[in-house]
């Protein structure tokens, strides 16, 4: 996984910071996620839950909204409507420099946003939308300073502190927030949704979720994430979440770009994006990323060829005493390799179990059988007892 850095306009031709995770490979698709209120792009929801997207190969694009983050303009200036209207953008410029974005993520108040946003026309490519501890309400935000919205009438505005920051917080803004009826949009969306929320969020109840719920259509999920805070700030929340998304939204995406074929007996290599030496090993039916260890000049980003070469041998040699200890009471085999130096190898192999002297030779024997051992015939496999 890799990040790259873009600017892109926003809805009101300012511009807005934003930041793609990369799959190491070929996308299988494109997301946008919008962050919560007054948050950024590097807010931990944002960043984990698009890094983890990219895990799963889908490229995620993750932007500031105006007057926040690293983003041009002034928040006092802005609006939901126009937050809703930047998504559109954000979705219209990702078309335009990349691919037409099929999953679209929000978190909070940008969970909200991303569903009004995925009701527009312009948004018909979308093939899933997803949510993380959405208000049911857009205005349900006032309620966390709703004993100054009184100032916001008589001064125009009102400045609250969020995050250890100060944000100007218009009347208008409050007022389109006032304006917005999630019903009636709500059952406007077609498109497969899927509603996570924290039964403990204490920050937006869960009952705005099953609010969302009652009030959408089918195809659409419900999952409770226990444990989790509002922010997904707690533990690995943020990445579970971001597990979930791409496991549910597989289906739906349509990879624009298929993978080079791959027959049953052979392995192919293709290069990691944003890495030197890294790699993006598959077989007809697998995938493994192999990368330089940073001593040798690579990022560490998987394992090294030398480990692939271990692990095969590991692998086979598990397999062969497994093989030839029918019958017998063998718990387990624990199998270790290590690269002692240019051209020699040292294995050990520790076997669990019930066994007779003459059954442990046995099967020691026949550690030493494997194919991937045969091939090997230029280096040295040298048994150690285990």
């Amino acid at each position: 996984m890799h990040s790259v850095s873009v600017k892109l306009p926003s809805s009101t031709g300012t511009t807005m910071a934003g930041t793609i995770d990369f799959p190491d490979a070929e996308p299988v698709g494109f997301a946008i996620f919008a962050h919560c209120f007054t948050c950024s792009r590097f807010a931990p929801a944002a960043s984990r839950v698009c890094k983890t997207l990219a895990e799963h190969g889908i490229a995620a694009l993750r932007f500031d909204f105006p007057g926040l983050g690293q983003s041009e303009g002034d928040f006092a200036d802005t609006s939901f409507t126009q937050n809703v209207d930047d998504i559109v953008a954000a979705s219209d410029w990702l078309t335009a420099n990349y691919e037409a974005p099929q999953l679209l993520v929000g978190h909070s108040l940008g969970g909200a946003a991303a569903l009004q946003a995925a009701t527009r026309p312009e948004m018909k490519h979308l093939a899933a939308v997803a949510t993380m501890g959405a208000p049911f309400d857009p205005a349900h935000s006032v309620l966390h300073f709703a004993d100054r919205v009184k100032d916001a009438d008589e001064d125009g505005s009102v400045t609250v502190v969020l995050g250890g920051r100060d944000i100007v917080i218009s009347r208008e803004f409050l007022e389109d927030l006032a304006d917005t009826n999630p019903e009636a949009y709500l059952p406007r969306l077609r498109k497969p949704l899927l509603l996570i929320h924290s039964p403990v969020d204490q920050t937006v109840g869960v009952e705005n979720a099953q609010n969302i719920f009652r009030k959408t259509r089918y195809p659409k999920s419900l999952v409770s994430l226990d444990k989790a805070d509002h922010l997904f700030t707690r533990g690995t929340s943020a990445q579970r979440a971001g597990h979930i998304i791409a496991e549910w939204s597989r289906p739906y995406l349509v990879p624009n770009q298929l993978p080079a074929q791959v027959d049953a007996d052979q392995v192919m290599a293709t290069s990691a994006a944003g890495t030197k030496f890294g790699s993006v090993v598959r077989t007809d039916a697998h995938k493994v990323i192999t990368d330089r260890a940073k001593a040798d000049g690579g990022k560490d980003a998987g394992m090294t060829a030398i480990d692939l070469l271990m692990s095969a041998l590991a692998a086979a040699t598990s397999e062969a005493v497994r093989a030839a200890a029918k019958g017998m009471k063998l718990d387990d085999v624990r199998v270790t390799v290590t690269h002692a130096s240019a051209s020699t190898f040292q294995r050990q192999v520790h076997l669990d179990g019930t066994l007779s002297a003459a059954e442990r030779r046995l099967l020691l024997d026949a550690a030493k059988s494997t194919d991937i051992q045969g091939m090997l015939s230029g280096a040295n496999i040298m048994d150690v007892p285990a």
